[in-house]
């Protein structure tokens, strides 16, 4: 009775006053293909206050482990590393027992997933602790594939593109598997896809270890060739009417007495203005462009919060902040059910404090651009340069459904009265509101800009800043 009691009271003690204790013991690998990392590094903590010792390992066939140690001191760790066998298509469930010498009983942990795709490196060792692909936890190996969305066959050679709160992180070609692998940090990322002759496509969406995998199919455009009928033309022979006039000789030599002049004047030769063309489109120089008062007006609504509508807008703008000068005036305002100045009258000079508050923008609410368009016309009369290019940017996806209705006579007067010109710069948008839209900056000698693709928002707002502050 008084072993019973005794054997009853070390075990009490031994759950009581601590154990062994595993970082995870439920992991799902989620999808898997070729490519993704197939292994789990789960950590131990001996919290039992004694030296303890890993026993051993009872595993399923399809698993590989490896692990840094066996003695564990108090409050000390070991690492077990589990590579699950990545050859075989299917769903896995495996279970895998750890013993410790804290315990007669077992700490099982359970692995989970689906091999979507089988590895191309058939080994099934278990890659050693230096072999760890990044230093960094938070980093990890995405893969992403682009397919033909009617044959499911891969698209080699397709460019992707990965945008990560607007600026261009990375700009890949896939490979003969339609495929692109790189390792990339944990975020949410707006991916496109675009090939020749195909429609582009995007995923938005975070990227982690167990979502790792993006797939991307591009359709191609009715390839339905409609011949017109044949054009007939009657041939009427030539006639000459060619009329000979005879026009007499005249001396029209005219001869032109210069006095002379004692002092000689020196005058500087012309700055010779190239072709807009001709001019690189990574620099502003000022003996080519004027200086900018740029107001932009930017919309927040939750409308752009969809299909990488964001991420556009703010790439677009990062590129123009990348060549703008020190001379150059910034005014930034948001709106979405009210407008609000976000930046105020900064120095193109500084890069860094620009990017930083265009990168922080969030959308919320509805679409108040009319009210927001009064607004920034005050602002950019504040900083009005007599000899320079004045200009307000409007940047959105559509039509304003709340706020000021009269902002046409406010485009148009400023246009007459200052020289401000207005420009709106169009996020994947639809027809009529292109229609609508190159009425209104028809007003005050704007342009409408489109961007739909990476390369819009890499060209096209710069193209548009170009073109009105040239001075040709």
């Amino acid at each position: 009775m008084r072993i019973f009691v005794l054997s009853f009271f070390l075990f009490f003690t031994s759950i009581g006053f601590g154990q062994i204790v595993a970082s995870t013991t439920n992991y799902d690998f989620g999808d898997l293909y070729n490519g993704s990392q197939s292994y789990v590094d789960i950590v131990f903590t001996n919290k039992t206050g004694k030296t303890q010792y890993l026993l051993t390992i009872d595993k399923p066939q399809d698993v590989y482990y490896i692990f840094s140690g066996k003695k564990m001191l108090p409050d000390s760790s070991i690492v077990i590393r589990m590579k699950v066998n990545d050859g075989v298509k299917g769903r896995f469930n495996y279970q895998v027992d750890i013993y410790f010498s804290d315990s007669n009983t077992s700490t099982p942990i359970y692995l989970n997933g689906t091999i979507k795709e089988v590895t191309s490196n058939p080994l099934t060792d278990c890659p050693e602790f230096n072999n760890n692909p990044t230093n960094n936890p938070l980093e990890f190996t995405v893969i992403i594939k682009v397919i033909d969305s009617l044959t499911r066959l891969p698209i080699s050679n397709s460019k992707v593109y990965l945008v990560e709160r607007g600026e261009l992180v990375g700009e890949f070609n896939t490979n003969n598997k339609g495929i692109v692998q790189r390792a990339v940090p944990l975020g949410f990322y707006y991916i496109t896809a675009e090939k020749e002759s195909y429609f582009p496509n995007f995923f938005e969406g975070y990227i982690n270890a167990t979502r790792n995998y993006v797939e991307i199919e591009l359709s191609q455009p009715d390839q339905t060739v409609i011949t017109p009928d044949p054009i007939v033309v009657d041939i009427v022979p030539e006639v000459d009417t060619t009329e000979v006039v005879f026009v007499p000789e005249v001396d029209t030599m005219v001869v032109v007495f210069v006095p002379e002049l004692d002092t000689v004047v020196e005058i500087p030769d012309p700055i010779i203005i190239p072709d807009l063309s001709e001019i690189p489109d990574t620099i502003l120089n000022p003996d080519y462009f004027k200086f900018n008062n740029i107001t932009f007006i930017l919309d927040a609504s939750s409308s752009m919060n969809a299909s990488g509508k964001m991420d556009l807008l703010k790439m677009s703008m990062i590129e123009l902040v990348k060549i703008l000068r020190p001379e150059d005036n910034i005014t930034v305002l948001k709106y979405a059910a009210v407008a609000e100045v976000i930046l105020e009258h900064t120095s193109g000079g500084k890069k860094e404090e620009i990017i930083a508050v265009i990168k922080g923008i969030k959308t919320s609410g509805s679409t108040a651009g009319g009210d927001a368009i009064k607004t920034a016309y005050g602002l950019n009369q504040e900083k009005h340069m007599a000899n320079g290019n004045n200009l307000i940017i409007m940047i959105t996806d559509g039509l304003f459904n709340t706020g000021s209705t009269d902002y046409s006579a406010t485009i148009e007067n400023n246009y007459k009265k200052h020289g401000t010109r207005f420009t709106v710069v169009g996020i994947k948008t639809i027809d009529y509101v292109k229609v609508h839209m190159e009425k209104i900056v028809k007003l005050a000698d704007g342009d409408f800009v489109q961007i739909h693709t990476i390369l819009d928002a890499q060209t096209k707002l710069i193209n548009e800043i170009r073109r009105t502050s040239y001075k040709g």
